[in-house]
């Protein structure tokens, strides 16, 4: 149930078990209780019940997680500890639509090389397109072949989905061998034929490789993280790298485990080589706890020192561009303001916060822009409120803040635009940029959300 605070975005979702328990605790969570009309064997009576309430942004991914599962009611679903934003958004069945492109993108056949980082920054992103499915992670192969994963729409009967660019269209893909899941949760690309891909379906997990002709279910191992089921994923040659609430690569068919402290997650993995890797997330909870970081040298993980961030922080993504070039980001809570971003910068020796200008931002997205520069966005909730889709890129010395592509049927009144990956789509600085966004509501008080896909042109300056 939704409690509405004043100002606006003090409001809460609180949710509670019918059946009298507790919901669990949850990273971010407020326990409390919470007085409900419930029917009763005489009509209705007044019942006080414990309940975790949860910011609107931290509640969104559990209540789409509870959309997806049939055997769970959405209004009355306790929650998974996972309650912080997930890097996946589910949706309502999409028409597949596309806006004016201008410049239009390339129509070239597929021909698929290592992922190459934007090497320029682009301008705003021009290219919007209502997505066949919701549209999470994002892994690029080249300018015409890339991979996006996502929960399935309604008509898929709860299996989700991965589809491909291939240089004209996205479309899903046809290749066999794909388990049923409730979503594709994460996706990395080495090459054409070396794609991974994680999913989850109920409390079980599910492993893919591509080999360029099929999918075949790779075992894992370490149990689900019931915490953050949306673990990341990230691929080189020669070596996979997974995270959760353990640190674990896979190379020639075998598995190394790391074991991590107790309440650590790992959210987030870039890795530059088989034996240069970068890990970030947190020890939480989030109130009292502080974010780690890690560096992998090819035989073991190593603890890096603290980010600099403000406390309060949930650190959730990383994004590597060298050994001398790291940054890290995240967000924290406020309920008498919007969210308060944090971006710190390692350069090889220690860390330096370069938050700057950054402001009113859920980071949920972060890119390296190829010059030492960054690209981040995430849900603007900047004052007073706007709707339109938010890009800030950083220089290295300054924040410019540019505006996404809008969707022809999106809310123009609140917050309705949310980007949960980064990804280039080729060698001259232009990036996809994968989320979703909300249509007004209807007379009855709903509305559907969109999988989105945008596109940046490179600028004329670049």
């Amino acid at each position: 149930m939704f409690e509405p605070g004043d100002p606006a975005r003090t409001g809460r979702v609180a949710f509670w078990d019918p059946a009298g328990g507790t919901p669990p605790a949850s990273p971010g969570g407020e326990p409390g209780e919470a007085d409900l009309v419930v029917p009763d064997e005489d009509g209705f009576t007044v019942r006080t019940v414990p309940v975790l309430r949860l910011t609107p942004a931290r509640a969104l991914p559990v209540l789409l997680h509870a959309r997806r599962t049939t055997s769970t009611a959405p209004a009355t679903a306790a929650p998974p500890a996972s309650a912080a934003p997930a890097t996946t958004a589910a949706a309502a069945p999409a028409t597949a639509t596309t806006a004016p492109t201008w410049p239009p993108a390339p129509a070239t056949t597929a021909t698929a090389t290592a992922t190459a980082e934007p090497s320029a920054p682009t301008a705003p992103l021009t290219a919007t397109t209502s997505a066949p499915a919701t549209t999470a992670p994002a892994s690029t192969l080249s300018e015409t072949l890339a991979d996006l994963t996502g929960p399935a729409d309604d008509d898929e009967d709860g299996q989700g989905v991965i589809v491909r660019w291939d240089g004209t269209r996205w479309s899903k893909d046809p290749a066999p061998g794909l388990p049923d899941v409730w979503e594709w949760s994460s996706v990395t690309a080495v090459a054409a034929d070396d794609v991974w891909a994680y999913g989850t379906v109920r409390r079980d997990q599910r492993l893919v490789h591509f080999d360029g002709t099929r999918w075949t279910t790779v075992p894992t191992v370490g149990p689900v993280d019931d915490s953050f089921p949306e673990v990341p994923l990230d691929a080189v040659p020669g070596r996979l790298f997974k995270g959760g609430d353990a640190l674990y690569t896979y190379a020639d068919g075998a598995w190394q485990t790391f074991a991590l402290p107790e309440q650590v997650h790992i959210r987030d993995i870039d890795a530059l080589a088989a034996d240069d890797a970068y890990a970030t997330g947190m020890k939480y909870p989030v109130d009292g706890g502080h974010p780690v970081t890690y560096h992998w040298d090819g035989t073991t993980w190593t603890l890096l020192e603290e980010v600099p961030v403000r406390a309060g922080t949930d650190t959730a993504k990383i994004a590597v561009e060298s050994t001398d070039s790291v940054y890290v980001a995240g967000w924290a809570d406020d309920d008498a303001r919007p969210p308060i971003p944090s971006v710190a910068h390692w350069n090889g020796a220690e860390w330096r916060d370069v938050t700057g200008d950054l402001s009113a931002l859920y980071v949920h997205a972060i890119a390296p822009d190829g010059r030492g520069g960054l690209w981040v966005t995430g849900s603007d909730q900047t004052e007073p409120t706007s709707s339109g889709p938010v890009f800030w890129h950083y220089d290295g010395t300054v924040w410019t803040e540019q505006d996404g592509a809008t969707a022809p049927d999106g809310d123009a009144r609140w917050p309705s635009y949310t980007f949960y990956d980064l990804a280039p789509a080729d060698d001259a600085g232009s990036f996809w940029a994968v989320g979703h966004y909300t249509t007004p509501l209807d007379p009855r008080g709903d509305q559907d959300v969109h999988g989105l896909i945008e596109r940046s042109t490179p600028s004329p300056a670049s």
